[in-house]
């Protein structure tokens, strides 16, 4: 175990620590990415907490925990149920240039957060992004308007017009009773 990924550089969650499994220091590793199979090609963790000093963690061993959804990470210098336990509830976390590419028109939710959302027809600034939440069928950003009311759009391709991330904008068509 050795420390430091640079404290001020703004690192992207990839999983956290949900604890131990048995008593030699295995650590379930529930992903948070849509990428899970990037774990199998890791060599080191970068596991951090708030207020604590980050960890890197050396993997020796990795394997998926059958009917979970988590993974089974053996790293060096966990060799114990305690070491184990002790980092329960750290994030996996990775700089953002290490992201698994996007196809085109995708994009990282937190890309998207903060976004002026604009009126594609009028021009009109209409609020900037919150939220996204995931709904299933389609993900519904949560747009806080100008005066402080929370606007929900429908990520579909009928509202959402067009993205630029260099401007910092989302330009969407209010569909009728939309905005209501």
């Amino acid at each position: 175990m050795s420390t430091s990924p640079d404290i001020g550089e703004k690192r992207v969650q990839i999983g956290y620590i949900a604890g131990a499994h048995g008593v030699g220091g295995v650590l379930r590793l529930v992903p948070t990415t849509d990428y899970p199979e990037r774990f199998f090609d890791m060599e080191a963790l970068w596991a951090e907490y708030p207020g604590k000093a980050p960890l890197s963690l050396k993997i020796t061993g990795v394997k998926h925990h059958s009917g979970k959804g988590q993974l089974l990470i053996s790293a060096e210098g966990i060799s114990d149920r305690g070491a184990a336990e002790a980092i329960k509830g750290w994030k996996i976390t990775i700089p953002p240039e290490e992201r698994v590419e996007l196809p085109e028109g995708e994009y990282w939710i937190d890309s998207l957060v903060g976004l002026n959302v604009i009126d594609d027809e009028s021009g009109a600034h209409l609020g900037s992004i919150e939220e996204i939440m995931n709904t299933g069928s389609n993900d519904v950003y949560q747009v806080r308007t100008d005066d402080g009311a929370l606007r929900l759009i429908p990520a579909i391709r009928d509202v959402v017009r067009g993205i630029s991330l260099e401007h910092g904008t989302m330009r969407i068509k209010l569909l009728e009773g939309l905005w209501d």
